[in-house]
């Protein structure tokens, strides 16, 4: 089992884009410029607090990746099983390249309650701005999902 972890590029762009950020917003203090002062000392925070949790998650050892119970789909561990799985693909939205797992419908609710969320998710998306290594995570992905779903038509035989 590899654990593909959070990219140290991701961290560091939020990271300097809310510093930077800020920086301006203390510079135009200093010019006396107050017009949308509190957002634009208060909207850079966002950015920091983001970039220092993913180092935090990092930090932990978490990250993206898959056993023989399933794929864990986000940093706080949270898996679908391979039964439960309907089909894993590439997409390109837009320029956000990610590895999207769509579970079979009638365990939608199922991974619902075990996430604690309000409403049923069709689809979990792994970005791959966010990974080390993201073709090979996919790569490496399918090849275990190919095995998988090998392995379950021999026994479905």
């Amino acid at each position: 089992m590899r654990i593909y972890r959070i990219s140290l590029l991701a961290i560091s762009v939020f990271m300097v884009f809310g510093i930077a950020w800020f920086g301006l917003g203390i510079f135009a203090l200093f010019q006396k410029v107050t017009a949308g002062l509190l957002l634009t000392l208060s909207f850079p925070l966002l950015f920091i607090a983001y970039a220092s949790y993913l180092l935090r998650k990092r930090i932990q050892g978490n990250g993206f990746y898959w056993d023989e119970d399933g794929i864990v789909i986000d940093l706080n561990g949270n898996k679908v099983f391979w039964e439960e799985i309907e089909s894993i693909r590439y997409t390109n939205y837009r320029g956000m390249k990610s590895t999207v797992i769509y579970p079979h419908y009638t365990f939608l609710e199922k991974i619902r309650a075990r996430r604690n969320k309000w409403m049923p998710t069709t689809a979990h998306s792994i970005e791959w701005s966010f990974i080390e290594k993201p073709k090979e995570f996919h790569k490496n992905l399918m090849k275990a999902w190919e095995e998988k779903q090998a392995s379950k038509a021999q026994i479905d035989r």
